[in-house]
């Protein structure tokens, strides 16, 4: 049950987009997703698990790739989505059968990586939402002979659509990342 997302929700979009696709939102636009706490997505402490928010991460991004129109093209083409780095930060804990919304949105790119962003969030009254936790991460897609630019991904489903320049916020956090990979 704990690869819930990987083994059925996951390829039961990828089969549902085939018969009746999402609606299609902007490239930019954020993809909301409403969800709950199970038992097997607790541990020890009663809580989301940290491995499931990743799984959930997952999931929140094939969502988006699905609504925007690159699932489609992704699934054609036989590339494969892969991720280079992530980054989360935990705010407050998410209780047994707590409802949640995941949101995932592409922020930018660069020749290589998709910047996204994915935020947490608990219903705290009808009014507001409390955040849960927010994530950064980098993802590429690659093809058999290498890795496929997002720009020409971008142009594929929406043309002439450019990526606003990089923050610093990321680009210090690339060079974090560089920094632990050449110390090993």
């Amino acid at each position: 049950m704990s690869h819930y997302n990987s083994f059925v929700r996951i390829p039961a979009l990828a089969i549902r987009q085939k018969i009746r696709p999402l609606p299609r939102i902007g490239v930019f636009d954020e993809d909301v997703l409403r969800l709950r706490v199970w038992p097997q997505d607790i541990d020890f402490n009663l809580h989301l698990n940290n491995a499931r928010y990743l799984s959930f991460m997952d999931y929140g991004r094939i969502h988006l790739s699905a609504a925007t129109g690159i699932l489609t093209l992704v699934l054609k083409e036989g590339w494969m989505p892969l991720v280079g780095s992530l980054s989360i930060t935990y705010r407050r804990p998410l209780a047994l059968f707590a409802p949640f919304i995941l949101s995932t949105r592409t922020l930018c790119w660069d020749e290589k990586w998709v910047y996204m962003e994915q935020v947490f969030r608990s219903p705290v009254s009808a009014s507001q939402e409390g955040l849960v936790a927010i994530a950064w991460v980098k993802g590429l897609f690659r093809a058999s002979d290498g890795n496929v630019p997002p720009q020409r991904i971008v142009d594929s489903i929406a043309p002439g659509t450019i990526s606003p320049p990089v923050p610093e916020s990321i680009e210090q956090w690339n060079s974090l990342t560089k920094e632990k990979l050449q110390r090993q």
